[in-house]
């Protein structure tokens, strides 16, 4: 009788250890080809090479269901442009700073719209507006997202090599690699991509006092907007655009800055940072599920991150992914005492706008004392 109760014990042990092992894990060095939760390291994944420029994808189409993609550009400093001036008819891109200093150029309907971004700037170039940038500081990272996803399948066309570093480089410091720009040939032979080449654009090279061309409109000196439409360019430096605070002192605050709502996107996504306090000891977090799929970069501090149906808790730091599909309960909070993230939801019901249809609006980028 002992005997059979000890191999029931046995069979029952067997059962849950291969239940345990069949959990996929929550972080990966390779982003999925198909929907799933799943969280990617800074630096970690294989990275694709343009000139001096390494690009990373924590957010694929196929990974995504063609929702948006979310691309890393790590790079030096380059006498050049980054790309040649072009459009897209078909993907909305946005353009946010998380290291270093890269001039922006976004003109259309005759204003010749140009940045100087540092960390927490942001540019939105929606559909059929000419584009280029050029990188300014040793080390530069500029985060993207495009939508829909998908377009970083240009990339692995304009790739001259894959990249996988053992000590995780953001890039290669080759001083005798090429230079970025891109060959006019070559990028007037991209529209199957959606990349249309506007090469008699010629952006200006003078920035005023105030870090911008073709405007007197603020821009580290006064309130930025927000486009009225889906179609008109337009900057947000960092916290001189719309600030929304929810929560309170016992539950957590979270500040929202939003960059792009619902209508700047035509419905299609939002974008923008959540600034996050850190929760009292013992309080329950908030948590999520929503119709469409979420992306968190960290780009403050460290959050961390719980999925449901995986047994680890995610604690992200600066440059850290977490992905989350539709339908999938989550949650969220701030582990060091003021981080920030910045969002991507699909859709138009997503985690700012639900945040920010319970706050209120705020003047200053950090939370009560």
């Amino acid at each position: 009788m002992r005997f059979q109760i000890s191999a029931a014990f046995a069979g029952l042990a067997t059962t849950f250890v291969s239940s345990v092992a069949a959990v996929e894990r929550l972080e990966v060095t390779v982003v999925p080809s198909h929907v799933r939760p799943y969280v990617v390291r800074a630096y970690t994944l294989p990275g694709v090479v343009v000139g001096t420029q390494i690009y990373r994808f924590p957010v694929t189409g196929p990974s995504s269901d063609n929702a948006f993609t979310l691309i890393s550009t790590a790079a030096p400093a380059s006498s050049e442009l980054g790309v040649l001036p072009h459009t897209h008819l078909e993907h909305y891109e946005n353009f946010y700073c998380l290291r270093g200093r890269y001039n922006l150029w976004a003109p259309k309907d005759g204003n010749n719209e140009g940045r100087v971004f540092s960390p927490g700037d942001y540019g939105a170039v929606p559909h059929n507006t000419t584009h280029t940038f050029q990188i300014t500081d040793p080390f530069t990272e500029m985060v993207g997202v495009i939508s829909p996803g998908g377009l970083e399948d240009l990339f692995y066309f304009l790739g001259t090599a894959n990249i996988s570093s053992k000590t995780h480089s953001p890039f290669v410091p080759d001083s005798n690699a090429t230079m970025p720009g891109g060959d006019s040939a070559v990028i007037s032979s991209l529209e199957r991509f959606d990349v249309h080449a506007k090469l008699e654009y010629n952006p200006p090279m003078s920035f005023n006092e105030n870090g911008t061309t073709g405007s007197s409109e603020p821009w580290h000196n006064g309130a930025n907007k927000l486009a009225e439409d889906a179609s008109t360019p337009f900057f947000v430096a960092k916290d001189y655009g719309p600030k929304y605070l929810a929560g309170d002192a016992k539950n957590g605050y979270s500040i929202v800055q939003p960059f792009i709502t619902s209508i700047q996107s035509d419905g299609n996504f939002t974008e923008g940072t959540i600034t996050l306090s850190q929760p009292q000891q013992g309080d329950s977090n908030v948590t999520w599920n929503l119709p469409g799929h979420t992306a968190l970069e960290v780009v403050d501090g460290l959050v961390k991150v719980e999925i449901d149906g995986y047994p680890e808790v995610a604690s992200l730091s600066i440059g850290d992914v977490v992905f989350v599909p539709a339908g999938k309960t989550f949650s969220f909070w701030a582990a060091a005492a003021f981080s920030k993230v910045l969002y991507v939801g699909q859709g138009d019901d997503t985690v700012d706008s639900r945040l920010m249809a319970r706050a209120k609006t705020w003047d200053s980028p950090v939370f009560p004392a």
